[in-house]
């Protein structure tokens, strides 16, 4: 029935990678695949006419280690076109595209496990007599096995048609009795954007970027120590030698930097070794740089987590922060930082909940001063 037949096309798709459905695809782009059936259509269409470079060359072999050219001299087009070398490389071009469209109609059919179909056309000539594809064409590569096929329809169908044949008609032209704009397109329902709050937006303008880039590399070098790419102590073995030179230089800092922005690296690593704390938190299991993207608050919220550090049932979110404290009141300054990262400890705990289905314990590390504090979300 042409009415159900035509209800289960409209519910197909092409390229669809649901079993029994048709792939369509270059030739170039099924090198590798295979096909249960193989459908190669317009065979006698003619490539399009290369162009003539007014300045052309082609490689030889390599000898001695060096690469050689033959380039055709430039000058105006009629000496071009007359030039040997310019012809020479004009028929080395040809013959190469020769071998590239033989290469490439083999990759063609070699992709049928089942059946190929080789769907092509030439002319007949006003006698009935049958013409040779275009020399260019993929069909002119396989004529010798189908010209048979060819000569056998004209012979039976009597190609060409008479005048008064109704094979081939043209389609019904159909116009709109009016004519037809396009409808203004409906606006969109009204919904805020995801926002952040104010009072979650940590501001880091009072930091140095001789500190930022410290932090920047101390947080590379610890998540390579939890991957188990590397021992927390071995920042100064020859093994890594110049590994934090070009992280620093990936991040942009100047070379007048380098010795004090390397000094507070190797400061801060230096206590964490020492610290029994800090070493807790990058040699136990758990998680680095984990990026989560969730709702909070009914926004949509993203944020990397330093380190989840999991012991046994009790899980961890850990922000390391390379702050350095000059002076006296040292408690007071780690009260003012676990008051600044209440609130993105909390967002961290919110997605990694709803992630994990675990709830964990927030606290910040600072490996300049080998402190641990936890933070009340």
């Amino acid at each position: 029935d042409v009415a159900e037949l035509e209800a289960e096309l409209d519910l197909e798709r092409v390229s669809s990678s649901r079993r029994g459905q048709v792939t369509v695809m270059t030739m170039h782009k099924a090198k590798g695949l295979q096909f249960d059936h193989v459908v190669l259509y317009g065979l006698g269409r003619q490539p399009r006419a290369p162009q003539s470079d007014v300045l052309s060359w082609f490689e030889l072999p390599p000898s001695g280690g060096r690469t050689r050219k033959v380039l055709s001299p430039i000058g105006p087009r009629a000496d071009v076109e007359k030039d040997p070398i310019h012809n020479f490389i004009g028929s080395i071009t040809r013959a190469r595209d020769r071998f590239e469209t033989g290469r490439l109609m083999y990759v063609a059919c070699t992709r049928a496990k089942r059946t190929l179909h080789l769907v092509g056309h030439t002319r007949v000539g006003d006698e009935g007599d049958l013409k040779r594809p275009d020399p260019r064409s993929l069909l002119y590569l396989v004529w010798p096995f189908v010209e048979q096929h060819y000569e056998q329809l004209v012979s039976e169908q009597g190609i060409p048609p008479d005048d008064d044949d109704d094979v081939f008609v043209d389609p019904v032209l159909r116009r709109f009795e009016q004519a037809w704009t396009l409808p203004a397109a409906p606006s969109l329902p009204a919904r805020p954007p995801p926002r952040v709050a104010s009072e979650d937006t940590v501001e880091f303008d009072w930091v140095g970027s001789e500190a930022r880039f410290a932090g920047t590399l101390v947080h590379r070098w610890l998540e390579r120590v939890t991957a188990g790419r590397a021992a927390l102590d071995e920042y100064r073995s020859p093994r890594f030698e110049g590994l934090f030179d070009r992280w620093l230089l990936e991040t942009g800092a100047n070379e007048s930097s380098r010795t004090a922005v390397i000094e507070r690296v190797h400061s801060a690593l230096d206590t964490m070794v020492q610290d029994q704390r800090g070493r807790w938190l990058v040699e136990g299991d758990g998680h680095a740089e984990l990026s989560l993207t969730g709702l909070v608050d009914g926004d949509v919220v993203t944020g990397v987590i330093d380190r989840v550090r999991i012991d046994g049932a009790e899980h961890w979110i850990v922000d390391y922060k390379t702050s350095s404290h000059e002076g006296g009141d040292l408690e007071g300054f780690l009260a003012a930082e676990r008051d600044r990262y209440a609130n993105q400890l909390r967002r961290y705990r919110t997605l990694y909940e709803a992630w994990s289905g675990k709830t964990p314990r927030c606290g910040l590390y600072f490996p300049l001063l080998a402190r641990f504090i936890e933070v009340d979300v």
